[in-house]
């Protein structure tokens, strides 16, 4: 933030006029649009006298942010920034300073990050797809085993639901696409990764339980309180994964590149947000439901 003017509170028409002065369009009604969207804080009440009150005010943080955002909104090379990005930086803000934003504005501000999440095109949710089983696929892996898997993939993104038998069919075939031999177990490899050798459960169980969380944070489902408590665990996870990174980056080796930093402070954001929505389905319980549903369809399968 901005420590070299003293920002003063302001109310929504104040907020108009400092848009004004940058040269952008605003209206009070994109102020309360903002403020429903989480992209401000609801602005406080000033009561001057026994007989009536002043406009609600923003207080000067906010007023700050305001500006910040819609600066850099203005000066992207895109022409604009989209409001899922705008949102994630607020986001970001929450997770690492307790000061600017406050939990009942991330609450709105998750509720639309989760709303952006769950809005994708035809042709973004193939790629997404596609990009998924360039990831996992075997290279002996048919066409016809990856266009199926894409498809389901597609699905569950469109859906929101994860039919765990098909997914488990489709994703271990691709994973392993190798058919069973009569009297012995089913051929099933794990990828080496970062931290460990990862199979295709570990996959299915992940994509379950972020799909769930953002399920719940588009509802409003979680409790400011437990957002502040997971935030707290998240905090120190976090730092540690950050001062370990720089190390794992400069020994290079096949994993290196997964450990480099994010060059913009978009790139931060979209990182630190997704990390704690990985925290989040974790306390919340998730991630092992799904891990236990992920190996209950390998175990169907292998029998």
């Amino acid at each position: 933030m901005n420590v070299n003017r003293a920002w003063a509170e302001g109310t929504s028409s104040d907020l108009v006029a400092d848009a004004q002065a940058l040269g952008v369009k605003a209206s009070t009604r994109m102020v309360t649009a903002w403020v429903e969207d989480g992209l401000l804080a609801n602005p406080e009440p000033r009561k001057t006298s026994a007989h009536g009150s002043d406009p609600r005010v923003f207080p000067p943080e906010q007023r700050e942010l305001f500006n910040r955002l819609l600066e850099a909104r203005e000066r992207s090379p895109l022409g604009r920034i989209p409001q899922r990005s705008l949102v994630r930086f607020v986001l970001y803000l929450w997770l690492i300073n307790d000061t600017i934003v406050l939990t009942p504005q991330a609450r709105r501000a998750w509720r639309t990050h989760a709303r952006a999440t769950g809005r994708t095109t035809a042709a973004r949710r193939s790629e997404t797809a596609r990009a998924i089983v360039e990831q996992l696929a075997h290279p002996s892996t048919t066409f016809k085993q990856r266009r199926v898997a894409q498809l389901v993939l597609e699905e569950g993104e469109q859906t929101g639901q994860i039919d765990m038998d098909k997914l488990t069919s489709v994703l271990a075939e691709l994973y392993s696409p190798w058919p069973a031999q009569p009297d012995a177990p089913r051929i099933e490899r794990a990828l080496p990764g970062p931290f460990g050798p990862v199979t295709v459960q570990f996959h299915i169980a992940m994509w379950k339980a972020r799909q769930q969380t953002i399920t719940r944070l588009r509802h409003e489902e979680i409790d400011e309180t437990v957002l502040d408590r997971v935030r707290a665990v998240h905090r120190p996870m976090w730092a540690d994964y950050q001062a370990q990174r720089t190390t794992r980056a400069a020994d290079g080796g096949v994993f290196g590149v997964s450990f480099a930093e994010p060059a913009t402070v978009e790139g931060r954001a979209i990182e630190a947000v997704d990390a704690y929505v990985g925290t989040l389905a974790g306390e919340l319980g998730l991630i092992e439901a799904a891990s236990h549903a992920a190996e209950t369809a390998r175990l169907k399968l292998a029998r």
